[in-house]
């Protein structure tokens, strides 16, 4: 990733960040997640790192050759 991608992108997840906590919450929250700051920044961002992971698990398990794939008759 280019250096300037990069600073983009953090730039990017500051500014997120300073919108969650900067912006007033909603009178009637429904639930407990919702008084949280950041929750759905952090939900986001972990259920993208799962996916990547299990993604990466399943390509491993079921798509992976053996070497001698293509010899085997």
């Amino acid at each position: 990733m280019k250096g300037r991608t990069k600073i983009g992108l953090i730039l990017l997840a500051i500014l997120s960040l300073i919108g969650e906590f900067s912006i007033a919450a909603p009178v009637h929250q429904e639930v407990w997640w919702e008084r949280i700051p950041g929750f759905f920044a952090l939900l986001g961002f972990f259920g993208c790192l799962f996916l990547l992971f299990f993604a990466k698990a399943m390509g491993k398990i079921l798509l992976r050759k053996r070497e001698d794939y293509y010899d085997r008759r």
